[in-house]
């Protein structure tokens, strides 16, 4: 009985061991890595390039409003109304559209005496937002305004009617000047360069913002001139171009 059961443990541990030897020859060359050649994404150059366009605005944006101080709401409310309203009037009689003419602030604060807490009136001030499209108008609609009781003027701004096609532009400029970047690159590495494999936009967000005009003091006594002037709109890119 005892060298049967020694024969039978004899048997299974070299029966386990031949399985163990089996698993292991299976195993292996599936846990091992094939030798092939470099992964072909590596075979890249990446480049970023920058580019511009010159573009002259045809929208201009003043901004314009109203300022009075009165003993009562009810009186400084009348004073800026009649004037607001005469203000309105005569920019749509300059061809402005009703939809170009938005109201952007409006504020009504008590004035105290200098030395108590007593209300001694009330200023209230009316803000607008005017958009000029056809931009050779500008100095008219200022001077008009300020004849037509306008106590401030906060600046005007510039911009052009389709931005997308000023950037797009800007954007084809900076993809030409980053495959050349990539050109020169891959001559002096003596390869070839291939087909693009990505293109990321890199501008960042910003509104295309001009100088402001003079203050309301400024220019009384005398017509506004508003000089456009040109501005440059930009763009950037990042390009991965193959290496052939």
């Amino acid at each position: 009985m005892s060298q049967s059961f020694r024969t039978l443990g004899a048997g299974a541990l070299g029966a386990l061991i031949v399985a163990v030897a089996a698993l292991s020859v299976h195993v292996g060359p599936s846990t091992a890595a094939p030798v092939t050649a470099a992964d072909p994404a590596t075979h890249t150059i990446t480049v970023s390039g920058s580019g511009k366009v010159t573009v002259v605005p045809d929208i201009a944006r003043v901004s314009l409003g109203v300022t009075v101080t009165k003993p009562s709401v009810r009186d400084a409310r009348a004073v800026a109304a009649a004037s607001m309203t005469k203000i309105i009037a005569a920019a749509k009689g300059l061809g402005i559209a009703d939809a170009d003419i938005q109201t952007v602030g409006l504020n009504l604060d008590p004035q105290y005496a200098s030395s108590s807490n007593r209300i001694v009136g009330y200023t209230i001030s009316e803000q607008l937002q005017i958009t000029i499209r056809d931009i050779d108008r500008t100095g008219d609609v200022v001077d008009t305004a300020m004849a037509k009781g306008a106590t401030d003027l906060n600046g005007v701004s510039f911009d052009v009617a389709n931005p997308a096609k000023a950037m797009n532009d800007a954007r084809v400029a900076a993809i030409a000047a980053a495959q050349a970047s990539a050109q020169a690159m891959a001559l002096a590495a003596h390869v070839t360069l291939g087909s693009v494999v990505a293109i990321s936009d890199a501008t960042p967000a910003s509104p295309i913002y001009y100088d402001q005009a003079p203050r309301a003091t400024a220019i009384f006594g005398g017509v506004t001139p508003v000089k456009v002037g040109s501005q440059d709109v930009s763009a950037a890119v990042t390009v991965v171009f193959a290496i052939e």
